[in-house]
């Protein structure tokens, strides 16, 4: 396995890649055994029968087949959570090929061999295409077992279709960071460009069905081409040729970019223009005070990536607050659909408190402070850990940090100071986003709760972040404290959603974190 960049490539990964796989395939395991709740359920045909089509859209329904197997797993694993995954995997893998490497210095000893440059990229590119891949085949293969079992009658044409559209998305933004990487040779700068390009692609895409005037962008979005036409329903269309051809695309980028970059002196891969240009000025760098401690090391480490994720965060929620107008229309239809729904169902969702789901608070509080938003926060946190501590261990710099005259508790806590600040930095991008929303849209909240459930969330993930942090100090590896850390968040979250309905579990609820972050009452229902 360690005869050739490739193989290494997978080597490295061997641990971390089966939580990635039991994830995906646990997602989409979940999310399909409550098919049958959804497809027998009368009141959710008459909500889609009398909610504006538009706004569906904008949550990936069409309530023609929403009530379909086909229909339900695009809208609830293939729109959003399945591609959130996936790329997040590969722009991981895409910033750490070249521009990891380049930073930790182990680039040089790798280009030292007799090697060409475009093979280690073109090898780089192929083990992450064979690692997302099988993330891919494990949910794949999940919904192949549960495909009779709940009577989901999927065709093999969507389960291929779709299954090979979401590989080819991912790579689609992997590619992009792996070019990022080659051009700049930062990895946190290359994953933040292509988060961005994602997060913009995603966008675009959602938001085409409610604002016209993003109807033209959207058409150039791999989103669109992923989910075009429902391919889990009707197989290959002609928008899987555009997710083809730009895979190469972006790849040839990232070999030429790559090719030419300068490892040594860290030159742009853009020649300069001319010699006899007046000489630069030597500019002081921006901010240089933040490298004078652990703590402003830290920040300066996360100064691109923090906003990225402040910014993801906040166009989810925007979307929420922009869906409440239409939804409010018909609050009747959605009641009869919470009246529906099994309370052990929505429980593990973390909906305890069904009856606030009808109001602002409970809507907007189940989609950005009940799921998507402790989902980002919290692997924020993980990643913060991995970058900040685990990964200057792995790397050999943290035995530079702690040869200097300073304690260890001291550079641990400078780093933990350095994730509250980064942490506060997304809490105010979110407070400003939920505030102008709730402005924008009539939600009627109140602005002291907006304030108490952000910083609620922000706090949440701080606690995971001291759990991955603890993990990572007694276990054999970074990968080892990331997956025991997912499970720890993935138990909880279950055990505070299923411990308000199942009296046995009931007393167990109060070790989560979730309890004390959610309780029984909707975040942006409560104060502190």
């Amino acid at each position: 396995m360690l005869r050739s960049v490739f193989t290494k490539d997978i080597w490295d990964r061997r641990v971390s890649m089966i939580w990635w796989v039991v994830g995906m395939a646990a997602l989409g395991a979940w999310l399909a055994f409550f098919y049958p709740v959804i497809s027998d359920s009368q009141a959710m045909q008459d909500f889609l029968d009398e909610f504006p089509p538009a706004a569906l859209a904008a949550f990936g329904i069409d309530p023609d087949n929403f009530l379909t197997g086909a229909g339900y797993l695009s809208a609830q694993l293939f729109s959003l959570m399945a591609p959130i995954i996936l790329v997040a995997f590969t722009i991981t893998a895409g910033a750490a090929a070249t521009a990891r490497e380049e930073r930790d210095g182990t680039m040089d000893m790798l280009l030292s061999v007799p090697i060409r440059r475009s093979s280690i990229v073109m090898q780089k590119a192929a083990a992450m295409a064979v690692l997302s891949g099988a993330i891919v085949l494990a949910l794949a293969l999940a919904l192949i077992v549960l495909n009779p079992v709940v009577d989901l009658a999927l065709s093999i044409e969507g389960l291929v279709s779709i299954h090979l559209g979401l590989w080819m998305l991912g790579l689609v933004f992997g590619f992009t960071a792996m070019a990022a990487g080659a051009f700049t040779g930062r990895p946190a700068a290359a994953a933040g460009i292509a988060v961005a390009f994602a997060i913009a692609s995603w966008f675009v895409k959602v938001f085409a069905s409610l604002y016209s005037w993003l109807d033209w962008p959207s058409r150039l979005s791999p989103f669109t081409w992923y989910l075009h036409d429902t391919p889990l329903l009707n197989g290959f269309s002609s928008a899987h040729l555009w997710l083809a051809v730009t895979c190469p695309i972006l790849l040839a980028a990232a070999v030429v970019m790559f090719r030419r970059r300068n490892i040594a002196t860290e030159q742009a891969v853009i020649p300069q223009r001319s010699a006899r240009k007046r000489p630069a000025k030597v500019l002081e760098p921006r901010a240089t005070f933040l490298l004078r401690s652990v703590f402003g090391k830290s920040l300066w480490d996360r100064r691109i990536t923090v906003w990225v994720w402040a910014l993801g965060i906040g166009a989810v929620t925007f979307l929420t607050l922009a869906a409440w107008p239409a939804l409010s229309e018909d609050s009747d239809a959605l009641q009869g659909i919470i009246d529906s729904v099994p309370a052990e169902l929505l429980a593990m969702f973390g909906l305890t408190d069904t009856t606030s789901l009808t109001t602002p608070e409970g809507f907007v509080s189940s989609r950005t402070y009940g799921s998507v938003g402790p989902i980002v926060l919290i692997v924020f946190s993980i990643m913060a850990m991995a970058s900040l501590v685990a990964r200057e261990e792995s790397t050999g710099r943290l035995d530079m940090v702690l040869s200097n005259p300073q304690r260890r508790r001291s550079v641990l806590g400078e780093k933990a100071a350095a994730v509250f600040a980064l942490m506060g930095m997304i809490v105010a991008v979110l407070i400003v986003v939920v505030v102008a929303g709730d402005a924008l849209y009539g939600t009627d909240l109140s602005f002291a709760h907006m304030v108490t459930a952000t910083v609620g969330l922000g706090l949440l993930g701080l606690c995971f972040w001291g759990i991955a942090v603890a993990l990572w100090s007694v276990l054999p590896g970074t990968g080892s404290a990331i997956g025991a850390t997912a499970a720890v968040a993935v138990v909880t979250y279950l055990l505070n959603g299923l411990g308000a309905v199942i009296d046995v579990l009931g007393p167990f609820r109060y070790v989560s974190p979730f309890y004390w972050y959610l309780g029984d009452t909707v975040p942006l229902g409560k104060g502190f």
